[in-house]
């Protein structure tokens, strides 16, 4: 170590600080249970030294050893569980193939218009409608073009098709049809049409089909999700969302999402590059190519080697190191449903899934409170790992490794069409944050960060689902939340650093090593003091 007097730590700033009234922190509750309180300093008086003057001397005072200030509640929590809440990765990876594929615009602009054949009239729109008059016959119905061949639906439900070639014949346009028997019928241009289709509903009329002796595509793929959790005992069970690990998800769907919108990134710049659109109509066709990609790969796709792990990452890792390396495999134990379907409408079900992780030694825990007390009006505090597209902004790659807390207040309990009771909030709920705990003002979980409304645009709407929702499931488990070994000993050392013991913070802080030797912050502490 250098110099003691070239620099002053944290302990001598508080050392330094105002001295508090006998009696300590008054109203303020050790949040970790500590069981060796702080003692106050009382004042002493001495005797006067006898001497053979009559004047007696001065008592003097010892002054009081000021008591740090506790940090606040939101301050406590995270120092104490940050160990206990988890970041949760969901990788999928695999192979797929699928037939080469090409867009097409099912409205051919040469054939707008209406057409005059020896006794029949067709007229062909840019909705993609036709009709047909005849002497014995008037309708008409839907129809899509393709690679010289056209599609007729008629509203009765016939469908026919019919090669054609639009040309032009002394000085006129001419429409000739081709049955597959070879007969041909003539209809010449009575009126042209126009194609008066914007670029997005160009796009949504386009269909995307296997190409004309296509070639086998290949590609290995990788995806996945990413969300909070936290854990609830020492032997290794973890709560988070059941969406956060897929419950309610096909891992090939999956791999078809994460085709397709690789696919519409690379067209992305070319369609841009080849239209003169606004950002917002640029969105759109991105958006509509994408459900047309999306549905061609998951019906002509197929997927191979398809392999889901579940990983558990707490605090920090290397920055040389991988992130996969540094955290726990995870088996889902139990998990319920994502959505339900409540009078043909959809709504959230019970959200909940319980992992379970062998780390090789006990692991620290939160405490789990209880939400029935829990109204409006009252403060609570989201803690998690969301996923809000910075983490390149920072040169250390753990500020993404380390929880974020946001804060709010119980702006309503509601009831969804499911019946399940929610906790809506203001505080911040972002992607990366379900499944991650949340806290009332006395520093207890109760409940658990869940979903925003997707419909809705306000920044300020957020529900999690009370811990009852939680607590029922790892009850079926035959699982109870209890604090072990190694989380009282890590509140015991935390307490200790609160009051600026670094004796007792070394003692407590080694035995927390001796139980986890990986626990992520121990060491810290003993080195801040």
């Amino acid at each position: 170590m250098g110099d003691p007097d070239a620099t002053v730590s944290r302990r001598d700033l508080l050392r330094v600080g105002p001295a508090l009234a006998v009696g300590g922190l008054a109203g303020c509750s050790s949040l970790v249970g500590d069981s060796g309180t702080d003692t106050p300093v009382s004042t002493s008086t001495e005797a006067p030294t006898p001497s053979a003057t009559p004047t007696p001397s001065a008592t003097p005072t010892v002054t009081p050893t000021p008591t740090p200030d506790r940090p606040s509640i939101e301050r406590q929590v995270i120092q104490r569980d940050q160990a206990a809440i988890t970041h949760i990765r969901r990788t999928i990876t695999g192979t797929i193939t699928w037939p080469e594929l090409e867009p097409y615009n099912r409205i051919d602009p040469e054939l707008l218009g209406v057409w005059e054949g020896s006794d029949t009239v067709l007229e062909f729109t840019d909705d993609a409608e036709f009709d047909q008059t005849s002497p014995d016959f008037d309708g008409g119905g839907t129809y899509a073009a393709y690679d010289g061949t056209l599609y007729f639906r008629y509203s009765s439900g016939e469908e026919t098709s019919l090669g054609y070639e639009v040309s032009e014949e002394d000085g006129g346009v001419v429409l000739e049809f081709r049955s597959q028997e070879g007969q041909t019928a003539y209809y010449n241009r009575a009126e042209a049409g126009s194609d008066d289709r914007s670029v997005v509903e160009q796009f949504e009329d386009a269909v995307i089909v296997e190409a004309e002796n296509p070639e086998t595509q290949r590609e290995q793929l990788q995806t996945g999700g990413a969300g909070s959790g936290f854990v609830v005992t020492p032997e290794g069970h973890v709560v988070t969302n059941a969406h956060v690990v897929g419950a309610d998800e096909d891992p090939a769907d999956a791999l078809y999402f994460r085709l397709a919108t690789e696919t519409r990134r690379a067209i992305s710049q070319s369609i841009e590059e080849e239209y003169d659109l606004t950002d917002t109509e640029q969105t759109q066709v991105e958006e509509v190519f994408f459900d047309k990609l999306f549905s061609y790969f998951a019906q002509q796709s197929t997927v191979r080697e398809v392999d889901t792990d579940i990983g558990v990452l707490h605090g920090r890792t290397p920055p040389d190191e991988d992130l996969e390396v540094h955290s726990w495999s995870a088996t889902v134990e139990t998990a319920g449903t994502v959505r339900e379907t409540v009078q043909g409408e959809p709504t959230w079900g019970r959200d909940v899934a319980v992992l379970k992780v062998d780390a090789g030694s006990p692991l620290q825990t939160v405490p789990l409170g209880d939400s029935t007390d829990l109204g409006t009006g009252q403060d609570l505090f989201v803690v998690g790992y969301p996923d809000i597209g910075v983490q390149n902004l920072f040169e250390d790659r753990n500020t993404v490794l380390e929880p974020t807390l946001t804060s709010g207040v119980v702006s309503a309990r509601r009831t969804l069409n499911s019946g399940i009771e929610t906790i809506q909030t203001d505080a911040g709920i972002n992607g990366g944050n379900s499944g991650g705990p949340i806290y009332d003002a006395s520093g207890e979980v109760v409940g658990i960060a869940t979903f925003k409304p997707a419909d809705l645009d306000l920044e300020e709407v957020a529900f999690g689902l009370p811990i009852e929702t939680a607590t029922g499931f790892l009850g079926e488990l035959g699982v109870e939340n209890t604090p072990g070994e190694l989380t009282e000993t890590f509140r015991e050392g935390l307490n200790a650093y609160w009051r600026d013991d670094c004796e007792d913070v070394t003692n407590h802080m080694e035995a927390v090593l001796d139980i986890w030797p990986e626990h992520p912050y121990a060491r810290e502490f003993i080195e801040d003091c």
